[in-house]
């Protein structure tokens, strides 16, 4: 399933022409986009398999690292995620955006007590059930004050659950262009706090 998040590129020329040679690939587009997340998840109802999976377009992570993802699901995770904080991960990127996120996990596992280190990789899995019940207990943010956040707080929500959850190492090249703003970003900090306040911190 590709899904085009109010994108205007020619996505969905190239996605239909390789559904003339392979039928098991479908399109998806919202016009509402970019939501970050929000559109995404709303897709994983249109998937069908025990194993619910996404990655990022831009395959900044290494399709190489899929089939690991994959296997921690089958051993037993409810969800495997990559990570770029893992000591065998192996990590292009710059400096900037390396301080930039080991601030940010740094502050979510000391704020909501969190386990994981990675939060916000673009390259996870799922046991299908698993994600359906965390994507209804999120919601649908029409307003997209979550912005980047929709990872995070999933993660944290499935800890909550005492949901299963294993970190990879991956092989990482940050791509030229990204969506992420800091500043921008900083604008969620208030939905951050609200949130505190409604789940609490995760019990040890």
């Amino acid at each position: 399933i590709v899904v085009s998040d109010g994108s205007k590129d020619k996505t969905s020329l190239i996605v239909k022409n390789l559904s003339n040679t392979c039928k098991d690939i479908n399109y998806l587009r919202y016009d509402n986009g970019p939501s970050r997340r929000e559109n995404l998840a709303k897709s994983f109802y249109k998937s069908s398999g025990e194993i619910v999976s996404f990655m990022d377009v831009d395959l900044s992570t290494s399709l190489d690292d899929y089939p690991k993802l994959i296997k921690e699901i089958k051993n037993g995770a409810d969800i495997a995620t990559g990570c770029r904080n893992h000591k065998y991960s192996i990590v292009k990127s710059q400096l900037s955006r390396k301080m930039i996120s080991f601030l940010f996990n740094k502050f979510i596992r000391l704020y909501f007590g969190s386990k994981v280190l990675d939060h916000q990789c673009g390259f996870k899995a799922f046991k299908r059930e698993v994600v359906l019940n965390l994507v209804e207990e999120l919601g649908y943010d029409d307003k997209f004050k979550r912005k980047f956040f929709w990872d995070t707080e999933l993660l944290i929500r499935a800890q909550k659950k005492g949901y299963a959850i294993k970190e990879i190492p991956i092989k990482y090249q940050e791509t030229r262009k990204s969506g992420f703003n800091f500043f921008e970003e900083l604008t969620m900090l208030l939905y951050i706090l609200k949130l505190k306040n409604r789940i609490g911190y995760i019990k040890k």
